[in-house]
């Protein structure tokens, strides 16, 4: 390269004076002179921006500068004399929100705040970048440390990238400068701008950049690191997750969680996270990621949690994402499989990270979100009676001894059914349930297949009412034990499919939905196929 060659030339030269200058103060200066262009020689040779060791807020240590103080004094004059004498200004507008520029100054930020620029990526590694710029503008600041006349790595571009898409998506202003604005920087704003619009080639990026800011221009190895990247497909601007948590749920198992979760996410999107509080419902926080152009929302939490985070995404169209901290976790079982009974948050994460989309049913029961069940009588009942504190302690459990007491009690309840439109009919029953979805160990919602979240249909089963608990213990055990074909015989068991059902009660009662407990006089449900688009573990088949 030939910087290096400059440099070692230099170096050499500075030590033959060195050596041979009689005058000790004089040999010590030219010793120090050719030692610093030695080192940043080596910089180049190993490729190790990092040598000069910048720091996150773009200073070098002290005890690094001294080495390259002879080295700094040059190309500070260099710079500040080709700054005083260009023919572009130091700061131009390439694009909408985008700046290209030379190193900043303190005499550069009224000209910032005018412009309204609260984002400065600094693509040097060679001299301090703030010089108190950034602080005193109050912008955020990124440096990606990159030798003059080289190329930042894939890796090095993509963190460029991305970090300007988060400000540009956030309403900021972004500043990308390099010593003089022509090279490094230039550089990084194509790649920029070719991963925000991938039909465009780098010859009309450059162009674009050019009728601005005549000076920019690439170097052959920029230009041919500039294409090789882009035709492998490394230029890519990382989607982004709002991760949207409840610390509450499963007794306390976010905290615990929360760093593997990160470590897996982060490489692969641009992570927000947001907890709930008594205050703050995942609602709301829902809708700020959306109001805030979220790529995807993860639900992290229990069924509760998801069904809100999911209404906002139903309605925006946005992808859901879902990962489960919660007691049941039923959603999280029928999306994910089998599998995610025995490691729940990693395969969640994979099935996030890998990003396979499927279309899914959801239903409106009540003006409200259903995603898995409404019910009454028994499952209503079961979930009535496991609290809080009683989930947290005991789990699963909990629901076990809640629907073990709704049976032992076996009550029948009447009620008015419609459904679609045909007459609607009395029913007696002690346990009603209407399934979008519900995994294997919903066993009340089993009276036919296991119900399936993408057939556009509801799943509606109910028990006939029997003289004692212990023959409605012998119902659970036909839905727990009996295929499919089975139970269409069963005098036990009731079943069958349709797109909407409305249940009337003949004073206002509770029902469950999707593990909440809400009060009606009537329930009415409506099936909507194929309405929300999740991430899931494979092929959904129930």
């Amino acid at each position: 390269m030939k910087m290096v060659k400059y440099y070692l030339v230099s170096a050499l030269v500075a030590g033959i004076v060195a050596w041979t200058i009689p005058w000790l103060l004089v040999s010590i200066l030219f010793w120090w002179i050719a030692l610093s262009l030695t080192v940043v020689s080596s910089a180049y040779i190993f490729r190790y921006p990092s040598l000069f060791r910048k720091r996150n807020d773009g200073s070098i240590p002290f005890y690094i500068r001294w080495i390259f103080i002879p080295f700094l004094l040059g190309t500070d004059t260099y710079n500040s004399w080709a700054r005083k004498n260009d023919k572009v200004p130091p700061i131009q507008q390439i694009d909408e929100n985008l700046f290209l520029a030379c190193r900043l100054f303190h005499h550069d930020i009224e000209t910032l705040n005018e412009l309204g620029v609260t984002a400065i990526l600094d693509v040097t590694a060679e001299f301090d970048g703030l010089d108190w710029t950034a602080y005193q503008a109050d912008c955020d600041y990124l440096n990606i440390p990159v030798l003059d006349h080289t190329s930042p790595t894939p890796e090095q571009l993509n963190t460029a990238i991305n970090w300007i898409e988060q400000h540009i998506a956030d309403g900021n202003k972004v500043v990308i400068h390099c010593a003089l604005g022509r090279g490094r920087s230039v550089l990084t704003l194509a790649a920029y701008l070719l991963a925000r619009d991938d039909q465009l080639s780098i010859k009309e990026v450059m162009k674009k950049i050019q009728s601005v800011r005549s000076t920019a221009r690439l170097n052959k190895r920029q230009m041919k690191s500039l294409s090789h990247i882009k035709q492998g497909g490394r230029l890519q601007l990382l989607k982004s997750l709002f991760l949207i948590a409840n610390p509450v749920a499963g007794g306390g198992k976010w905290e615990d969680e929360k760093e593997n979760i990160l470590a897996q996410l982060n490489p692969h999107f641009r992570v927000s996270v947001f907890e709930t509080t008594e205050d703050i419902s995942a609602t709301r926080l829902a809708k700020k990621a959306i109001e805030r152009r979220a790529d995807i929302i993860v639900g992290c939490g229990g069924d509760g949690t998801i069904s809100e985070v999911a209404r906002q995404c139903l309605e925006s169209n946005t992808v859901l994402g879902v990962i489960p901290l919660g007691t049941a976790n039923a959603l999280s079982q029928v999306i994910h499989g089998v599998i995610q009974q025995i490691d729940p948050i990693d395969t969640a994460c994979t099935a996030i990270i890998e990003g396979s989309q499927t279309k899914i049913d959801t239903a409106i029961c009540n003006d409200k979100l259903m995603l898995l069940v409404a019910a009454v009588g028994f499952e209503q009942k079961m979930i009535q009676t496991a609290d809080r504190s009683q989930k947290n302690e005991g789990g699963q459990m909990a629901y076990l001894k809640g629907l073990w007491d709704a049976i032992s009690k076996n009550e029948t309840l009447s009620l008015q059914v419609r459904f679609d439109q045909e007459p609607v009919t009395d029913m007696q029953t002690p346990s009603l349930v209407v399934a979008n979805a519900a995994p294997i160990t919903t066993a009340l919602a089993q009276g036919g297949d296991e119900p399936d979240l993408t057939d556009g249909k509801l799943d509606i089963t109910w028990l006939t009412p029997q003289e004692n608990s212990d023959q409605q213990f012998l119902s659970l055990a036909e839905l727990v034990f009996d295929d499919a074909e089975t139970k269409k015989t069963s005098s036990r068991v009731n079943h069958r499919q349709a797109s909407e059902i409305e249940i009337t009660f003949s004073q206002e009662r509770e029902y469950a939905l999707d593990g909440e407990i809400f009060k009606a006089k009537s329930i009415n449900i409506k099936i909507l196929p194929k309405s929300l688009t999740i991430l899931s573990e494979g092929q959904i088949n129930g």
